[in-house]
């Protein structure tokens, strides 16, 4: 390799780079949790903002109850009348986990169908930013 070849491409390597960072920012996906703490009967936390693409996992830590998680997938706050419409319906038993990714924008409202009260929301973006 020559000298303006070594030069070229010593140059244009960052700046491929550089390129491939802006136009996919964040790529990897990333992991959040909801936790069920004992006796809490609430989620927390009840509201998360991720990503496309990033997982949430939900934890019953409660050693005597189950949860049912319940969702219809991105939407405004309304009532699921079928259970074909449910994206997500999961009975969480004491001490069990449920993973899910989300691949679709929006607001996916949850909530447990045996405690009226308790609720949660992930809000999913297109593109998020995090202050550090």
């Amino acid at each position: 390799m020559d000298a303006r070849t070594r030069l070229i491409s010593v140059l244009i390597a960052p700046l491929l780079l550089l390129i491939g960072a802006v136009a996919n920012p964040g790529a990897e996906a990333a992991d959040f949790r909801v936790m069920v703490h004992p006796g809490s009967e609430k989620f927390a936390p009840q509201e998360l903002t991720i990503k496309v693409g990033d997982r949430v996992t939900w934890v019953n830590e409660d050693r005597r109850t189950d949860y049912f998680v319940t969702s219809s997938g991105p939407m405004t706050r309304r009532t699921t009348v079928a259970t074909d419409d449910l994206v997500m319906n999961v009975v969480l038993h004491p001490g069990t986990v449920y993973t899910r990714s989300f691949k679709e924008p929006g607001t996916y409202h949850y909530f447990c169908a045996g405690h009226v009260d308790m609720w949660g929301a992930v809000i999913v973006k297109e593109n998020l930013i995090v202050n550090e």
